[in-house]
Formats: structure tokens, sequence, C-alpha cells
């Protein structure tokens, strides 16, 4: 786990520069390599994981000298690939998953993708051919981001911010990655904020070489278009093996490893599975809250006592205006989702005890969890009455509902379920999962008409027709990457913290993608985890009401934060910003007079900000 950066034709105090904004990501070394003919230069910055000895140093270099590499990820399964790669004649130097990596790329090139079983984004350098391969993992747990250069060449980077310490890169405002982070609080791939900067998208990759043009292709991509309908019980003895099998996976590491645990289903499968594979005392953390809404110590610790782990609290810090500008920052562009500063906090705390943290992200989206995927289903049902009958009666019913701030989401979710009633199927999700919605968006940006939805986009491009398995692909293939899997990776390596997901296994994915959606959903919500959870935890530890990993945001802004909103959107501040004062005035109206709880956006307007001023 690393960071890395490199460019085809920088100098080594250029390289050094974008290096040295890893750091945090790799304090156990630094590595620079050029190749002195092509200028092409590679670095990393090293979290030592698996072989701690120079060994695993990168950037590695293949014993032939053609081929260099740089790797930011895990491997999970190096192991069994260095025994296939040893019994077809190679001999390896070190005991690393990049010295297997590098060799299966050697022989197989972008095939050997198809073999890896991990996180990963990496530079190969083929000195012979002259061309430079840059790849993601299947579902973007490691990020990797992209510049054209004014000469035809390119540089990348693990993060944005790095990448800015490029020379000549265009980082001009994109108009439309602005409305799309208004729309989803981060902006979905392949744009960043900066016209010059892209993402490459999760399992992607891209080729360059010198004067031709740049190709890119998509080499995984989650699918739910299964028709497969066993039993409950059938299901659950074809997923529970691959789980195992996931968890096992990663727990290899040569340092300290513990487990994030909620008390919510995820996390604690995970924690059940651990414990059952590490044969001792695994070492478990929560996050505690003041607020009693947002607290799941008890829940936790329900599940600590259970699997028997060796359990810490940690108590969520109070100062979130004071780590907003550290965390924008750290994302080198606007990211609007709070919970990252709980991650933040979970991951600084934690790295104290452990280098390494299993998670259950993914969970929702692997196996339907979200309460949004009740009402999609819902909502085709509610299709079936005539348009103008939902737009006349529905939908004017929405604004009837009150709001709350306290953290419980039923009111609001039945608002936006009767607000999009009246919408085609891809436009109602969108609804529920965008947050300035289009017409807020068209005059906070002040524009001629409705801005495109990039969720929209995602959901028509899905191949099935059945609102489950459009809701699980795109979500699989924006919210979990652009917002769960960024701050994720971004708030634990800003402390050089190690997170690993076993639910984003591709075999979990895909395995539960082959079953029927109405399998799926049979007995509601994760129907096919819970149903595995069953077989690992007590009843009352599986059927207890899930919270969500939150922070108390109303809370904040109207304490610690109120100051900072009243210092930062002004309407010299928003017109600044290219916005509607008078658009954004409305909304803190609202908001102010509790008439809608508008927290997120409010958020979302001060890390806009806190973002502008630091590129001003």
């Amino acid at each position: 786990m690393c960071g890395i950066v490199g460019s085809t034709g920088a100098g080594s105090p250029v390289l050094a520069s974008m290096l040295e904004r890893l750091g945090h990501r790799g304090p156990d070394g630094q590595g620079l390599w050029r190749d002195e003919v092509s200028g092409l230069g590679l670095a990393h910055a090293r979290l030592a994981v698996i072989d701690l000895s120079p060994g695993g140093a990168q950037p590695m270099l293949s014993p032939c000298g053609r081929w260099a590499i740089a790797f930011n990820g895990e491997i999970y399964n190096h192991g069994a690939l260095r025994v296939e790669l040893e019994a077809a004649g190679e001999c390896f130097a070190s005991t690393s998953d990049t010295e297997v990596m590098l060799r299966l790329l050697m022989r197989h090139g972008l095939g050997a993708l198809e073999r890896l079983v991990g996180m990963f984004a990496f530079a190969l350098w083929d000195r012979e051919a002259g061309e430079l391969l840059l790849a993601r993992d299947r579902v973007g747990i490691k990020p990797l981001v992209w510049a054209p250069l004014a000469d035809g060449g390119l540089a990348f980077a693990s993060e944005v911010h790095a990448l800015k310490a490029h020379p000549g890169l265009d980082l001009g405002l994109d108009p439309e990655a602005l409305s799309d982070y208004l729309a989803c609080l981060y902006v979905p791939a392949p744009r960043t904020i900066h016209r010059g900067i892209r993402k490459l998208p999760p399992g992607s990759w891209l080729r360059w070489k010198a004067g031709e043009a740049i190709t890119a292709g998509t080499w995984w991509r989650p699918s739910y278009t299964g028709g497969r309908a066993p039993s409950v019980a059938e299901a659950v003895e074809e997923l529970l093996p691959l789980l195992r099998d996931a968890v096992r996976g990663c727990l290899v590491s040569d340092v300290p490893v513990g487990c994030f645990l909620s008390g919510g289903i995820d996390s604690s499968v995970i924690a059940a599975l651990m414990a059952e594979a590490a044969g001792e005392p695994i070492r478990t953390f929560t996050m505690t809250f003041d607020a009693a809404a947002y607290d799941e110590r008890d829940a936790a610790q329900a599940v600590a006592t259970h699997v028997g782990s060796r359990h810490t609290e940690l108590p969520a810090s109070p100062d979130a205006a004071s780590r907003l500008e550290s965390m924008v920052r750290l994302f080198g562009e606007p990211f609007g989702n709070p919970t990252a500063l709980l991650i933040d906090d979970l991951s600084r705390l934690a790295r104290q005890h452990v280098t390494v943290a299993l998670v259950g992200d993914g969970g929702d989206e692997v196996f339907a969890g979200y309460p949004r995927y009740q009402g999609g289903l819902l909502a085709q049902r509610l299709h079936a009455v005539p348009a103008f009958l939902r737009q006349g009666l529905l939908a004017p019913l929405a604004w009837l509902i009150p709001e709350r701030s306290d953290g419980r989401h039923l009111w609001r979710r039945a608002r936006e379920f009767l607000a999009a009633s009246g919408l085609p199927l891809a436009d109602t999700y969108a609804a529920w999962v965008e947050y300035f919605s289009p017409a807020e968006r068209r005059a906070l940006l002040r524009l001629a008409a409705d801005p495109a939805s990039p969720i929209v986009a995602r959901w028509n491009a899905c191949s099935s027709p059945h609102p489950l398995d459009r809701m699980q692909e795109t979500d699989l293939a924006t919210f979990l990457p652009g917002n769960l899997l960024a701050y994720g990776d971004a708030m634990s390596m800003a402390h050089a913290l190690e997170l690993r997901l076993p639910l984003l296994d591709h075999r979990v994915i895909e395995a539960a993608g082959k079953f029927d959606a109405a399998l799926r959903f049979s007995q509601g919500k994760k129907t096919l985890l819970k149903a595995v959870a069953r077989r690992l935890l007590p009843a009352d530890i599986v059927d207890r009401p899930k919270l969500g990993f939150n922070p108390p945001l109303g809370l904040w802004l109207k304490g610690p934060l109120k100051g900072m909103v009243a210092e930062s959107l002004t309407q010299a501040r928003v017109e600044s910003l290219g916005l509607s004062w008078r658009a954004v005035a409305a909304l803190l109206a609202e908001h102010d007079g509790g008439r809608r709880d508008h927290s997120l956006k409010v958020w979302s307007l001060l890390v806009l900000d806190a973002w502008d001023r630091q590129n001003r």
C-alpha cells in the first residue's frame, strides 16, 4: 500500500516534488527512477505491509531491465500466483506481491489483470516498446488520476494534490464537473474539478506511446444480470466459502491487522470471519459519539464480545471545523461527504494500534442493503399508475411532510419518494441519490436549462431492465468508487493506514450478481448477507436496526460550524464561486428556518469555498 507518481518527461526535481505530496501515504521509504533514454520517470512512497525488507522497495525493475513498475495496493492471491510462476520458470528475489505482479504482467500483459485478486493502481513501463500502461482495480478501491501534457506526454499520480505539482497542467475549472459535484457531492470519474486532470475509472486501463494517440479501455465492470434462483440456504452455501476466502486473503500481512466494527451486518460478518480465521483474538475498533442518535457502541460491543475480540472504543473528535481545510487539501478537489471526517478520525486513532484494518464497505451495494432499493422496487409498481395521476396527486404531498435533522431519515425518504413519483424510473433514482436537483443546479449555476444527470447516464448504460439490477450496478459504478472508496482511501492513507474490503472481492460481487433479483431481495434488504450472518452471529445482533455511520452534521452546523457558515457563505464569497447568491440565500433561509434540513448542501458549499480559497 503506497502512493505513486510518474511522468513521461519530467525531471527528477518535478518527480520529487510530486512525491513529497504523497509522503503521508508511504512513511516507510521513497524511491525514484528515471529512464534516461526516454525521460520517463516513476516514483513511489512506500507503506510496508508485505515483505518489509528492501526487496519490496519500488519502483521495481525486472531482472532484464526491460520493465519497471510503480504499484499501489495489495494482491491477496500473490502466494498462489508465485507458485504458478515458479513452476513456469520464474525466480524471485523477494517475497513481495509487487514482484509477483511485475512477472505476471511481463508474461501476460493486460490478460494478467483477470488473474489478480486484490486492490491496485499501477504504472508499468516497457522500455523496449516505449509504452506506458496504467490500470486500476475492478471496483476502484485504489485511486489513479492522470493529465495530458502539452508535449503529447502524460503525468499521473495517486492523488490530485500530488499531480498538481507537475508544471504545465490545465487547472482551470471544469463547469460540468462543478455541476456533477453539486449533484453527487463528489466529482464522478472520469472528470475531476480541473479541466486538465482526469480520473482513470474503476476496472479501466490506459496506454501511452510517444507519437501515438492515448488508448484506453475497460477490462471489468459489475454485472447484475443473473437469473439463478436457488433457495436462500443454497445461495448461502455458495457465498460463505467465498466470503471466508476473501477475509482470509485480507489477513495476509507482515504488520498488525484490525477491524473497524460498527455493529451493523457488514462489519459484524467480517469480524466473525476474521475471528474464525485468525485463531487468536482479533483487534476491533468502534467510533463513539456523545449524541445517542449516532452512537452504536453497545451494538459493536455485543459483536466484539461474541467474537472474543480485543475491543477499543475511539471517541469522535468535535473539531470538524478545524479539519475541513486539511480534508479538502488531501482530496485536491471538492468532496462533500462529511463522513470523511469520521474516517479521518477513526484512522488516526486506529493507526496507533494497527497498520491494516478490514472494513465492511460495499455490503450495501453488493447485497442490496440501501433503503432506496426497496423504494425503487415500490416505484416500479407505482409506475403502473398513469403519470398524470402520480404527478398531480402524489408529488404535491411531498412538501407537506415535516423535516428532521436528528439523523432519522424516514420522513425525508418518504418526501423524496413522493416528490419523484411522477418521473421516469431513471430520473426517480437520480433524484434520490443526487443532492442539488437539476432545477437547483440550474439556479445556482445560472444555466439556461437543467444540467444532465451523471446518475441517469450510468443507469441507462446498464444491461438489465430490472430496477434492482440497475440500482446496484449504478451504485457500484458511481456512488461506491466516487464517494465511499474515495474518502476511505484518502482519509486512511492520510495516516498511513491500509483499509481492506473483503466484501468487494470480485468473486463475491460476481457470485451475488448471478442470483436473480427476486432472490436477492426475497426477504428484504440484504437478504443473502443476513442469511450468511445468521450462520455466524446470534439473531439479536443480526436483527438489530442499523443507524448508519454518519456524523451529527445538523448539530455541527448549529454549533461549532455556525460561525464558519456565516463567515464563508457571504454574498461576496458565493458570487466569487460563480454561484447565484439569490439561490444560496434562499437555501440558507429554508435551512435556518427549519423548513428543510439542507445540512449536506450547506456543508458541500463550505467545502467548495474552502477548495476555492486554497486554489486561488
